[in-house]
C-alpha cells in the first residue's frame, strides 16, 4: 500500500543545480539532434523532465529527512542529472537505463562535475518478475497489467545484479512514466520495494507526486 506525502510549494531551481542542469539540457539537445543528422532512431523514450522542480523536492526530502535511509535510485536515468543532483542532496546515487549510449552520455557529465553518481545499464524492472512470468503467472491480473505498458522494455535484463543491490535495498526512487503508465511504476514499487520506501514520480503539467511504501 502506497501513501500519498504533500509536497509544499518550492521555488526552483535551487542555486547548485543551475549549471548542471543547464549542461544536460544542452548534452540532451545534442545526443538527440546527432542522432538524427546521422539518420538513426530516436529513443523515444528519452524525454527529460522537470530538473529545477525534481532537484528542488529531492532536496527537500534530503533536508526534512522523510528517507528512511540515504540510498537513491532513478529507474529510467536518461542523462543522468536527477540521479546527480540526488547525490548532491547527499544520498547514494545511483541510475538505472536500458539505453547504453545514454549510459554513456551520464558517466561523461558525472565525471565533467566531479559528481560520484553511478550508472548502469539494463532494466529497473527486478529478476522476480521473470522468473514470475516464466512460472506460469501470466494469467494473475498483476502481470496480466504488465503488457499493457508500451513505453517499458520488458525484456532487458536487470541491471540490479550489476549494482549489486535489490530494489528493496532503495530509500528514495525516482521515475518518470510515461502518461497512463503510473500505476506500473506504482504496482512495481508497491510489490519489490522496501516497506518504508519512497517514490517520487513526475507527471508532467501535473508535477511531483510522492508516495511512501508502508
Amino acid at each position: 500500500m502506497l501513501e500519498r506525502i504533500e509536497i509544499p510549494d518550492l521555488r526552483w531551481p535551487l542555486e547548485q543545480h543551475v549549471e548542471l542542469i543547464e549542461e544536460g539540457n544542452r548534452r540532451a539537445d545534442l545526443f538527440t539532434e546527432k542522432r538524427k543528422s546521422t539518420k538513426r532512431d530516436t529513443i523515444h523514450n528519452f524525454v527529460v523532465c522537470d530538473f529545477g522542480m525534481v532537484g528542488a523536492t529531492i532536496d527537500f526530502i534530503a533536508r526534512n529527512h522523510l528517507a528512511s535511509g540515504d540510498t537513491f535510485c532513478e529507474w529510467g536515468s536518461g542523462m543522468g542529472v536527477v540521479t546527480m543532483m540526488a547525490q548532491m542532496a547527499g544520498f547514494r546515487a545511483s541510475g538505472i537505463e536500458v539505453e547504453g549510449e545514454l549510459v554513456q552520455q551520464s558517466l561523461g557529465l558525472a565525471a565533467d562535475f566531479g559528481i560520484d553518481a553511478t550508472f548502469f545499464e539494463g532494466s529497473f524492472l527486478p529478476d522476480e518478475i521473470d522468473e514470475a512470468r516464466s512460472n506460469g503467472l501470466s494469467e494473475d491480473p498483476y502481470w496480466e497489467s504488465i503488457t499493457d505498458v508500451d513505453n517499458v522494455d520488458l525484456d532487458a535484463p536487470s541491471a540490479y545484479p550489476d549494482l549489486g543491490q535489490s530494489m528493496d535495498d532503495f530509500d528514495l526512487v525516482f521515475a518518470f512514466p510515461w502518461p497512463g503508465e503510473h500505476f506500473f511504476f506504482e504496482e512495481i514499487f508497491d510489490r519489490y520495494a522496501a516497506h518504508g520506501a519512497l517514490l517520487l514520480t513526475y507527471d508532467g503539467r501535473n508535477g511531483l507526486n510522492l508516495q511512501r511504501r508502508l
